[in-house]
């Protein structure tokens, strides 16, 4: 058994993902985890997916045959390493008035202290009084056991300095906004 990364745009609509889903079931694969959404109309999604050596190219076939879909990608998944397995995850939330540069300013202070995103969310959305339009990103960051986080909380602070963002991170111990210092007990 091999397990792979099936990943595809198609035109939105209703009953895409069950037919994928049935395409995959199918060929014999087995849905281990999926990502998929609506971005601008179009849908874009990633399954992982477990499926005999033999039955790759059939699913990566069927899947094209599906009505709408632009886009195939099927890789070869890589497995995890006993590092990555070692890593705690914290949640970083990012709120701030829509500007180019959130994401790359963001990202790149994580990626500097060495940290992996397992998973980021982002959207635009109306300001409740204002009417302007509101960035926010949702992350779930990978952090090894070893790292402090008091830097990263120093990186991101000079972010939402700059970009007047409002940036918080929930490491499970504690929450805090950026410039508040958390209660001690």
């Amino acid at each position: 058994m091999r397990t792979v990364v099936v990943s595809l745009i198609a035109e939105d609509r209703p009953g895409l993902v069950a037919e994928l889903a049935r395409t995959v079931a199918e060929q014999g694969g087995n849905w281990l985890e999926g990502q998929m959404g609506r971005l601008g109309g179009t849908f874009a999604g990633a399954v992982l997916v477990e499926i005999e050596d033999d039955r790759i190219d059939d699913l990566s076939a069927a899947v094209r045959d599906l009505p709408d879909v632009d886009v195939v990608e099927v890789t070869a998944a890589t497995t995890a390493t006993d590092a990555a397995e070692e890593l705690d995850e914290v949640r970083l939330q990012v709120i701030g008035q829509d500007q180019p540069g959130i994401v790359r300013d963001v990202t790149a202070a994580l990626a500097q202290h060495g940290l992996g995103i397992h998973d980021l969310c982002t959207s635009i959305s109306d300001a409740p009084m204002s009417g302007e339009r509101l960035f926010e990103a949702i992350a779930v960051v990978g952090v090894a056991k070893d790292v402090d986080l008091t830097e990263l909380r120093t990186a991101l602070d000079e972010v939402s300095t700059q970009l007047s963002l409002d940036v918080q991170i929930d490491d499970g111990d504690e929450t805090s906004a950026w410039g508040e210092v958390p209660e001690q007990a």
